[in-house]
């Protein structure tokens, strides 16, 4: 079992050397702490599974679609191949799915009889409608039952993205997978707000708050942990500002 990070632990302890480098030269992340008071700036909604025959260009979708069959081809415009993978729903409509680069371990687990239910943007490429590089989830994979993958179904179909502040050489999809592993042995730092201020107020405590400002499940929980947060941004405010006046009274007065 993983050691308990806290707010000083490096992250290359964590997420790796190269990683970490990575974070540190691009964003100025060096801490479990700093990557986690590294904050979305925006959320993605992946909204309600569609009928893949209804999908819309340029529209934000889930669908629920089983693997037909897949198939590695290279890239025209430069060198290495592409993964294309269709999928259908049993309605009769077929989606591509594209994957760029070496994609070798995808193509192993995007098997044909797979059912999944796979997010993204829909563009059209020669009349057909494709989802470049798409999020998803593989169903079943727990070995539940139905009742399972109707949990699975509902949690992926309803989850809230989150979009990072990034770089290029560091892309949100990174930012997002190092915080997930951060987050499952972050122990947050004791609550500085007492916990009768923090029901008068109706704060969250911050261990909680800052798990859900990264995994939201519902905007519920975002609202509350954005809630609890930008009250500790005011008052760290007010505080700066009580000190200083403070300070200003103490300085000896000019003759």
């Amino acid at each position: 079992m993983s050691e308990p990070a806290t707010v000083d632990t490096p992250l290359k302890k964590l997420v790796g050397e190269k990683t970490a480098k990575a974070l540190a030269g691009h964003l100025d992340l060096h801490t479990a702490g700093d990557l986690v008071y590294h904050f979305p700036r925006r959320y993605d909604e992946r909204g309600e599974h569609t009928d893949i025959r209804s999908l819309d260009v340029g529209e934000q979708v889930t669908v629920l679609a089983q693997v037909q069959r897949t198939a590695v081809r290279p890239m025209r415009q430069r060198r290495g191949n592409l993964l294309e993978v269709t999928v259908g729903d049993g309605s009769g409509g077929l989606l591509t799915l594209t994957f760029f680069g070496n994609q070798a371990w995808r193509e192993r687990e995007l098997r044909p009889g797979r059912w999944g239910l796979f997010a993204g943007k829909v563009t059209e490429f020669r009349g057909k409608r494709q989802l470049n590089g798409p999020e998803y989830v593989l169903l079943g994979e727990g070995g539940d039952g139905e009742a399972a993958v109707s949990d699975e179904i509902e949690e992926f179909a309803g989850a809230l993205i989150p979009v990072y502040p990034a770089a290029a050489a560091v892309p949100t999809w990174v930012i997002a997978r190092c915080v997930r592993v951060v987050l499952d042995t972050f122990t947050p730092p004791e609550d500085p707000v007492p916990a009768t201020v923090r029901a008068s107020r109706n704060l969250v405590g911050l261990g909680t708050a800052l798990r859900e400002i990264h995994r939201p499940s519902s905007k519920e929980e975002l609202y509350r942990a954005r809630h609890r947060l930008k009250w500790d941004e005011a008052f760290a405010v007010q505080l700066t500002l009580v000190q200083r006046k403070h300070r200003a009274a103490d300085w000896p007065a000019r003759p």
